[in-house]
């Protein structure tokens, strides 16, 4: 445990969200300093429901789409805990670039693990992160930008890359604003004609953003891993460790998240996330994708986000404790340096959905069973200290539903793990 009882009972967690990282974020602070959270969230869902661990402070739906009235919450919640330090926690881009527009009214009240605001943009720029990666000398998809307001431009921006193409927002805080309209975080585009299709739907449906459409780079859930860690507010980076994984979520709202991950250290991977981490400027949590192309083995990195990421507690999983990297940081300690150490299985979805169907290598699927059966696969929803019928119920439903889901959206595993 991080500090002394004095320390913790003056420190209040005030995590946004309701979905399953917002209650890790949760956990992983009771476990640190037995810190319990506040969540501020505008919908009662079952990862924050009956917790012993978390109180719930429901706002009006729509509260967090406007600058104006999230602001007032959080001074709100400020002036209803006068003598605790606050905790910002957030874990969506357009809650981190909030952060970082509006650091200087928060900072007085809120302790805010996050990246300034350049930073936040360069890292939520897939153009801006191309472009530095190929300065590091480190692999990107081919890629290039179209942009939906100017149709003429779509034909000769598509000569740029070969089919098949992922096509993403080139700002993930703009998925939110119009992910009604149709906006994916990931869509898939076999051809050049699927791909022109699907920006007219798009133009129709009146979003003008820009688009980064990149390589599809082959290979199944298994050839993707990813990177998680903390900086402090001096830069340096107090923890980082990897995980592969054995199968992602692939309902259309989560793909491109993992369901299942073995904790296996890449320290090649992790020594590269670290240059990019410090070339951006990042401050606070970060996490990373990467896929390693079967094709030749390379490392191809697809993502930074600026924030902890939605399954975060793998780390923990491993060894690493997020939560005592950033109490040190608020306290201005040096921390000593965390990596995973521990082997291990995290999962958010059931964990023998990691069998011969989806783990097609033979020699990964033995290692990942010698781990499961020397140490249960962890979910976070399934934590000791908080459990409860009501809470058990919900686990168990929410994981028959994911198995439902992934029957549904990924039957199969393929090749491009799409």
């Amino acid at each position: 445990m991080i500090g002394t009882e004095d320390f913790a009972s003056q420190l209040l967690p005030v995590v946004i969200g309701y979905d399953i990282a917002t209650y890790s974020f949760a956990r992983i602070f009771h476990e640190a300093a037995g810190l319990r959270s506040l969540v501020v969230s505008d919908a009662p869902r079952g990862p924050i429901n009956d917790s012993r661990i978390l109180d719930v402070h429901l706002v009006p739906h729509g509260t967090f789409d406007d600058d104006a009235q999230f602001l007032r919450v959080l001074h709100e919640v400020a002036a209803d805990h006068p003598a605790q330090q606050l905790i910002l926690l957030v874990n969506a881009d357009e809650h981190v670039e909030f952060v970082a527009n509006h650091r200087d009214e928060l900072k007085e009240r809120y302790f805010l693990p996050y990246a300034p605001a350049a930073a936040v943009r360069t890292a939520n720029s897939k153009q801006a992160m191309a472009d530095l990666l190929g300065g590091l000398g480190l692999s990107v998809p081919m890629r290039t930008a179209v942009d939906l307001s100017d149709p003429e431009g779509w034909s000769e921006r598509l000569t740029e890359v070969t089919f098949p193409v992922v096509v993403k927002p080139e700002n993930g805080s703009e998925l939110a604003e119009n992910w009604n309209q149709g906006l994916r975080k990931v869509s898939v585009a076999r051809t050049r004609d699927d791909a022109m299709a699907l920006f007219m739907r798009w133009h129709d449906n009146n979003i003008r953003t820009r688009l980064i459409v990149q390589e599809l780079i082959p290979g199944d859930d298994t050839t993707q891993w990813v990177v998680n860690g903390y900086v402090d507010r001096a830069g340096r980076i107090t923890a980082c460790g990897s995980g592969r994984v054995l199968l992602g979520l692939h309902q259309p709202e989560y793909l491109g998240n993992a369901g299942i991950i073995l904790l296996e250290r890449r320290d090649d991977l992790i020594a590269d996330a670290k240059r990019i981490v410090q070339a951006v400027g990042l401050r606070g949590f970060f996490s990373l994708d990467v896929k390693i192309d079967p094709r030749d083995g390379s490392a191809r990195w697809l993502d930074l986000n600026p924030r902890i990421g939605r399954g975060h507690y793998y780390l923990k999983v491993g060894g690493v404790d997020l939560a005592s990297a950033m109490l040190a940081d608020l306290r201005g300690l040096e921390s000593t340096y965390q990596t995973n150490t521990r082997e291990g299985i995290f999962c958010i979805i059931p964990a023998f959905l990691a069998n011969r169907r989806y783990v097609r290598d033979a020699e990964l699927l033995r290692r990942a069973r010698r781990t499961r059966l020397r140490r249960r696969p962890i979910n976070p929803l399934a934590y000791s200290a908080d459990r409860s019928v009501r809470r058990t119920i919900y686990r168990l439903g929410n994981g028959f539903n994911q198995w439902r889901r992934m029957r549904r959206w990924y039957p199969r595993p393929t090749d491009s793990g799409f």
